[in-house]
């Protein structure tokens, strides 16, 4: 984790969800090095996660740090019926709603600009337009109910299987489908009201 890189890629398991189940057995009977390489293969993705619901490189980086503490040290629990990648966002999502619950909402996304500019030239008025509709939404998202935060952050920025937030969240499909629309409307109106007010 060294790198400490942040991004929206996709998760490992979609290319070797076999591979990666025979790593963690490895690791449940006790093998460092098979888990050492889960942490390599799964780092970026599970700091991606984490830096989606906490808005802080350095708090993403911890956090990340400690799901990968507690899913070793819970290795044994591991449920192969579970695919790595859900279990490892099942933990990283706890722990960044842990870290959020113990601090103000508004306080948790700290977003410097260079977070978002890109790496080729831009105007700088289009830059200022782009970053404050970023920090619009992660302001929103901020505001948002954990349930229906958890939700949206899965399914819409990580694009998470309905079935794994469900497994994540300890819900059902239904239930996961029904948060997820009625986080998308909340999203949608703060979203109008937002904007309509800066018109």
């Amino acid at each position: 984790m060294g790198q400490g890189v942040v991004d929206g890629g996709s998760w490992p398991e979609t290319h070797g969800s076999e591979a990666s189940r025979a790593l963690m057995e490895k690791a449940r009977r006790g093998d460092r090095r098979a888990f050492d390489t889960l942490v390599g293969d799964y780092a970026n993705m599970v700091t991606g996660l984490a830096w989606k619901f906490l808005g802080s490189r350095d708090d993403a980086l911890d956090c990340a740090q400690d799901a990968f503490v507690k899913a070793w040290e819970n290795v044994e629990r591991y449920d192969p019926k579970w695919s790595v990648a859900t279990w490892l966002r099942r933990i990283v999502t706890n722990l960044a709603l842990d870290r959020l619950r113990r601090r103000r909402p508004v306080a948790a996304f700290d977003l410097s600009a260079e977070d978002f500019l890109p790496a080729d030239v831009e105007r700088p008025d289009a830059a200022a337009a782009r970053l404050e509709r970023a920090d619009s939404v992660r302001e929103i998202l901020s505001a948002l109910p954990e349930k229906y935060r958890t939700v949206l952050v899965l399914r819409d920025m990580e694009g998470a299987e309905i079935s794994d937030i469900a497994r994540i969240t300890g819900t059902n499909a239904a239930t996961v489908r029904w948060r997820l629309h009625r986080a998308r409307a909340l999203f949608r109106d703060r979203w109008s009201a937002v904007w309509n007010k800066e018109q």
